[in-house]
């Protein structure tokens, strides 16, 4: 798994709040050396959930799937409706 997304993971399962998660993962260096991670901290940060999730879209696109089904799971994996 990608070390961004077990790391988000992990955050989610403890219960962490979303600015928490974020601080956390902003003193990442795994997170903020790949630029991609660094640049939805940045989204994140300032706010732009509308540039979070179209690049969630665009990667989605680029891999063939379905954003809208791989999100859903997604948030099931994490307990979230």
């Amino acid at each position: 798994m990608n070390p961004i997304m077990s790391m988000l993971g992990q955050m989610m399962k403890g219960g962490m709040n979303p600015q928490t998660m974020v601080k956390q993962m902003m003193n990442n260096s795994q997170v903020m050396s790949n630029p991609i991670g660094k640049n939805i901290m940045e989204m994140a940060q300032s706010g732009n959930v509308s540039g979070i999730e179209e690049l969630g879209r665009n990667i989605a696109k680029e891999r063939g799937l379905d954003f809208d089904k791989a999100f859903s799971e997604f948030k099931s994996n994490f307990g979230m409706k």
